[in-house]
């Protein structure tokens, strides 16, 4: 013999087309229903089989993040329904204003508080270009470079994105002087003194560098950034220009 029936909570009547049916008010107030609530690593230690399909969590992050859940069973995974929204929380920031003036590299070597007090960022002067008068330093809270005569490197410490979503990262750039970029000589770009460009680059997990190529049409298939030049009265300036 098979039985069929609804099970009803705070209802005689529970509706014909659900299995559960929840009713809000009763005759002390509302309620609502409590979804188990875990960490990121106690949703790791639930038992899950392709029949897990459906099964719902609220995971709550050590960065903060708090998402509803839902696990796969085809695909073996715990798919976020929703995230809570929170402000957002940043995750790395340098604006070069703690350390001394002059903190970086020279024609010379390293200066200023670089890198005994630098633990953010590194440089790198790829090809040892770096003339007696070129640098790459801190000058009133910011990081100036100056004819390095090939190109330098700035790399960031790792960063920790776990459990985050929808990252993203703005770097605020401005250039004066001569800038220019001869496309015909983008194959020795990195070694000759003639080409002005940025690249802004990012790895994931230990992975390759992917580059960010064209930013907003102001680069090239190549190169994130490249000089462009905005005519006025008295004749052009170069610019490079990066607003994300």
């Amino acid at each position: 013999m098979t039985i069929n029936a609804q099970v009803g909570i705070n209802t005689d009547l529970p509706n014909a087309a659900a299995a559960l049916d929840i009713y809000g008010q009763n005759t002390v107030g509302y309620g609502g229903l409590s979804i188990p609530l875990v960490t990121e690593s106690q949703r790791g230690l639930i038992t899950t089989t392709p029949q897990s399909e459906g099964t719902i969590v609220f995971v709550s992050y050590t960065s903060g993040v708090r998402c509803l859940e839902v696990y796969d069973g085809l695909q073996d995974v715990w798919q976020k329904i929703n995230c809570l929204n929170l402000d957002p929380i940043i995750l790395y920031s340098e604006d070069f204003e703690s350390y001394s003036s002059g903190t970086g590299i020279n024609g010379s070597g390293d200066s200023g508080d670089y890198p005994a007090s630098v633990s953010k960022w590194t440089l790198n002067d790829i090809y040892g270009s770096l003339a007696s008068s070129d640098y790459v330093e801190t000058q009133s809270g910011v990081l100036e470079i100056n004819d390095t005569n090939g190109p330098i490197e700035l790399d960031t410490q790792s960063i920790n994105i776990s459990g985050y979503s929808n990252i993203s990262f703005s770097i605020d750039l401005s250039g004066t002087g001569e800038l220019e970029y001869n496309p015909s000589l983008h194959s020795t770009d990195d070694t000759n003194t003639v080409n002005d460009y940025i690249d802004v680059s990012y790895s994931i997990d230990g992975g390759a560098f992917v580059t960010i190529t064209d930013f907003n049409g102001n680069g090239t298939t190549h190169h994130t950034l490249i000089p462009y030049y905005v005519s006025g009265g008295a004749g052009s300036a170069p610019f490079f220009q990066m607003i994300p």
